[in-house]
């Protein structure tokens, strides 16, 4: 029987912030339950923060997540702040804002989803 590996959001962390964007980096936890090993072609994403989508994209990385296992994926994104251009200068001040963050990891015959939501704070 053939059971689809588990996938959770670990960690979501905010980098540095400015006038035209920032940076993020998410690490997604992927457990493989079965016996034999798990090939991922890649994933698919979108980060909203305080409720306005600042980062969207998929991005092909192939991984083999081994027999029973489970493997750390960090992925690093640059956050585009044209549309939330008057939420910036709250944001710097309080440093703490909320997110969400969802995507999907492809495998060869499906793709699962994952979700996350959260208060962050940002780095100084």
């Amino acid at each position: 029987m053939v059971e689809p590996p588990k996938v959770q959001v670990h960690k979501v962390q905010m980098g540095k912030f400015n006038l035209s964007g920032g940076t993020a980096t998410f690490v997604l936890d992927i457990q493989n339950p079965n016996s034999f090993p798990i090939p991922l072609s890649g994933f698919d994403y979108g980060l909203s923060l305080n409720g306005v989508p600042v980062a969207r994209g998929d991005k092909e990385k192939n991984i083999t997540i081994r027999a029973g296992g489970s493997e750390k994926v960090a992925v690093p994104l640059t956050l585009s702040f044209g549309n939330m251009i008057n939420m910036l200068p709250g944001l710097l001040r309080s440093r703490q804002l909320n997110y969400q963050l969802d995507g999907s990891v492809h495998l060869p015959w499906f793709n699962i989803p994952f979700k996350r939501a959260g208060t962050t704070m940002l780095s100084r």
